[in-house]
């Protein structure tokens, strides 16, 4: 009996001892997929302090490459009012002016004010002097985030279950699942001022690899299906990268940037202290650690607050195109409510001047009457054809007025189509969507609406109360828009017909070969380019066509600009202008992404007669003033 009890105790303890070591590989391998390095510790600390401790009417002043010198916390505005974005952008501004200017004093002499002494005690040894005058360079605000991160877990619950199965499915690590908390809150309606939309952030160059992008839906905008795209995204990075920590900055920097990074220097951690090249600035640099952080604070919080259920839902697969309206009648639903469970849908879907596509999986609410109704689809509800978009090419001495009245439709209603508003102009050969489908007569259609005098103009601001352009300026310019979008020097070469084109902001080779059904390792060789080769605005590529005509590329180049545009004003509004002198060192790149932060197609908009591909110095610039709606 006691042998026996001897060699149970044996097996408990060999058992207890196998336990602890698979659960201590199950933890060394998590810690080795996320490393907290001690190289990033200050700044995966900021970030928790920025999700956690901040609130969004805060502005933390800071130091961008040392985290932890923070110099001060501005208490921002809270009224909605209309200019309370400009006035808190301006006591961001003024702050970083003043802690600018103190360091620079501090540089060159010793610390007087109380505030002087303050700031000068964040910096210590021999070099401190030149250490305070490269600082004053650096300096930078950050809004804080604790109530828009908490709203974002909240939100999180309705997809984070699911979310985690698709990256388990992919074999790859499922706190993936947190990234959207710095891409987007979990806000599914999320949308940049650079075309990246949904949870995932996802350029429409990028996305169209993976995603069905066009006017009817957008899969971006789905949480699920943007996960897929996410794992094979990630999926992809981390085979080229082998390791998670570049992994994740490639989604921020891009892959071929990194690659280059991890050939030059190696290791994360030598990357992050001293690459400097390129476009990897803060936002790339610190994204790893907002990732770390993420994570932390979330799991946190899930543990304290009433997370959002995930929905029950049934799927009808389309057997052909089908409106919204019709979807809502046989199944008696509100159209808002399959437009919530179905984000992917497009505004020309809820307007009902598109219908969604066969093939389609439409999610319902999983209940008995929807149910018996999913077995009933009349053929009735189906339709052997897409509604067709009527399309104006702008001629000479068009105004928005007369083409509205052209077509039968109000000027209002054009504009809208259009996102066209006060501030907005129409160029000739601009391609214009007419908002109904109307019968021309002769060449004119008949007259709905009387015939109103355009309110659109250049985009030159006369000084006035109401801040809006002048009836007495002209109401279409010249635009090289159509120009930079055509193919040129179109020519035969070994059976194989090939064309040029000049490269615009926001296009890739990807969403060239996406266009063009080839590779886009096709086009890599075609251009004796390298696999991590990142084409650039300006350049001038070589392309095939074979598959499509030169002219219906065109097409399809200048339909991605439109509906990026539509996309960038269903969630911005253009408030204002102001001018801008171009300086000694600007490139196209800084003045959009770096220090006015508007999309390149904008810029181009309000300065349609200049070459933003070549600036010169002292030349003047008109800069749209974006607001978010």
């Amino acid at each position: 009996m006691y042998v026996i009890r001897n060699i149970r105790c044996f097996f408990v303890l060999q058992l207890c001892i196998i336990v602890f070591f698979l659960t201590c590989q199950h933890n060394i391998a998590t810690a080795e997929e996320f490393p907290r390095y001690r190289a990033i510790e200050k700044n995966v600390h900021f970030w928790e302090l920025i999700y956690s401790t901040y609130s969004i009417h805060q502005a933390v002043i800071h130091d961008s490459k040392d985290l932890s010198k923070i110099y001060e916390i501005v208490e921002l505005l809270e009224q909605p009012t209309d200019n309370v974005h400009k006035l808190n952008a301006k006591a961001q501004q003024r702050a970083i002016k003043k802690y600018s200017a103190i360091l620079k004093r501090l540089s060159k002499q010793r610390p007087h004010s109380r505030e002087e002494k303050r700031i000068a005690a964040l910096f210590n040894g021999k070099y401190r002097s030149r250490d305070m005058g490269r600082a004053a360079e650096r300096v930078r605000s950050q809004r804080g985030q604790k109530e828009r991160f908490q709203a974002g877990v909240i939100r999180s619950g309705t997809y984070l279950r699911e979310i985690k199965r698709v990256f388990r499915e992919n074999q790859l690590p499922e706190d993936l699942a947190y990234l959207p908390h710095v891409e987007s809150s979990f806000n599914v309606k999320a949308y940049s001022k650079f075309g990246a939309a949904g949870i995932w952030q996802f350029t429409r160059s990028t996305g169209k690899r993976y995603l069905q992008i066009d006017h009817s839906i957008d899969e971006r905008l789905d949480p699920i299906l943007a996960t897929h795209a996410a794992a094979k995204y990630l999926k992809n990075s981390y085979r080229n990268l082998a390791n998670w920590p570049l992994a994740l900055t490639s989604y921020n920097y891009g892959l071929p940037g990194t690659i280059r990074a991890q050939e030059e220097l190696g290791s994360y951690e030598k990357i992050f202290k001293h690459y400097n090249r390129g476009h990897f600035k803060f936002a790339s640099k610190n994204f790893y650690s907002e990732f770390l952080a993420a994570r932390k604070i979330a799991k946190r919080l899930e543990r304290q607050l009433k997370i959002n259920p995930a929905e029950n839902v049934s799927y009808l697969q389309l057997k052909g195109y089908t409106s919204l309206s019709s979807l809502s009648r046989h199944f008696q639903i509100p159209s808002q409510t399959l437009h919530a469970l179905n984000p992917a849908f497009r505004p020309a879907v809820t307007k009902g001047e598109k219908r969604i596509p066969p093939g389609y999986r439409v999610r319902l609410p999983q209940n008995t009457r929807v149910q018996r109704l999913l077995t009933q689809v009349p053929a009735s509800v189906y339709n052997k054809s897409q509604t067709t978009t009527v399309f104006h090419r702008v001629q000479r001495g068009e105004t928005a007025g007369s083409i509205a009245s052209r077509y039968g439709v109000s000027l209002k209603s054009l504009m809208r189509s259009n996102n066209l508003d006060d501030f907005a102009v129409i160029f000739i050969k601009q391609r214009l969507r007419i908002p109904t489908a109307p019968t021309i007569r002769n060449g004119k259609a008949k007259k709905l609406y009387p015939r109103r005098r355009s309110t659109l103009a250049t985009p030159i601001l006369v000084a006035n109360k109401k801040n809006k352009p002048s009836n007495q300026a002209a109401n279409i310019v010249q635009h090289n828009n159509p120009a930079v979008y055509r193919v040129f020097n179109i020519h035969r070469k070994n059976n194989k017909t090939l064309g040029y084109v000049t490269v615009q902001p926001e296009e890739s080779l990807g969403l060239y070969a996406v266009f063009l059904n080839t590779s886009r390792k096709e086009l890599l060789r075609l251009n004796r380019l390298k696999s991590d080769r990142v084409i650039a605005p300006g350049q001038q590529v070589l392309l095939p066509f074979d598959s499509i005509k030169p002219t219906t590329f065109t097409e399809k180049r200048l339909d991605f600009l439109q509906d990026t545009e539509d996309d960038f004003f269903a969630a911005f509004s253009v408030t204002g202008q102001e001018s801008y002198t171009v300086n000694a060192g600007d490139t196209l790149w800084d003045l959009c992404y770096n220090k006015f932060e508007i999309p390149f197609w904008l810029l181009e908009r309000y300065n349609s007669t200049i070459n933003l591909l070549r600036l010169d110095r002292n030349q003047e610039l008109i800069i749209p003033i974006v607001q978010q709606i």
